[in-house]
C-alpha cells in the first residue's frame, strides 16, 4: 500500500475515532451508574468553569489538532510537529483535568484513538514519507550584485 494513501486512511480513522468517543460519551451516559453519571456530568462542567487555563488549552488543542490533520492531509511541512504538539498538550489536559469517568464503548474509542494516532506518529516520523514532512531547504543563497 502507497505511503500517503496510508497516511489518509490513518487520518480519517483518527478523525473517525475521535469524533465517536465524544458521540459515545454524549450518547451512552445514560449506562453509568447514577453515581458516576452525577460525576462525570458534573466534572465535565467544572473543567469549563476552570476557564481562564484549561478552556482555552482545550481549545487551542482542539484547533491544532484539525489544523494538523489539514496539514497530514496535504503533506504540509509543520504538520507533524502540530500534530505530535497536540497530543502533548491532549495529554497535559488529561493531567491537568483529574480523575474521569468514561462508559465502555468511549473507553473502547478512546484507546483506539491513541493507537491509530501512534500509528501516525510513526508513519509520518520513522518511514520514507517523513522527508515530505521536512522544511524545504535553499538549494542556492540568493545574492545581489551591485554594479556601478
Amino acid at each position: 500500500m502507497n505511503r500517503h494513501r496510508l497516511l489518509v486512511a490513518l487520518v480519517l480513522a483518527d478523525i473517525l475515532t475521535a469524533f465517536s468517543t465524544i458521540g459515545s460519551e454524549l450518547f451512552f451516559i445514560w449506562t453509568l451508574p447514577g453515581e458516576l453519571q452525577d460525576y462525570a456530568l458534573t466534572h465535565n462542567a467544572e473543567i469549563f468553569s476552570h476557564g481562564l487555563f484549561l478552556t482555552p488549552l482545550w481549545a487551542l488543542t482542539v484547533i491544532a489538532t484539525v489544523v494538523a490533520w489539514i496539514g497530514l492531509l496535504n503533506l504540509w511541512w509543520f504538520a507533524r510537529r502540530l500534530y505530535l504538539g497536540a497530543w502533548i498538550a491532549w495529554m497535559f489536559l488529561l493531567l491537568l483535568s483529574g480523575p474521569s469517568v468514561m462508559t465502555p464503548l468511549g473507553t473502547m474509542f478512546s484507546s483506539a484513538e491513541g493507537v491509530v494516532g501512534g500509528a501516525i506518529l510513526g508513519l509520518v516520523y520513522f518511514s520514507e514519507l517523513s522527508r515530505h514532512f521536512e522544511r524545504p531547504r535553499v538549494h542556492a543563497p540568493a545574492t545581489a550584485r551591485v554594479t556601478t
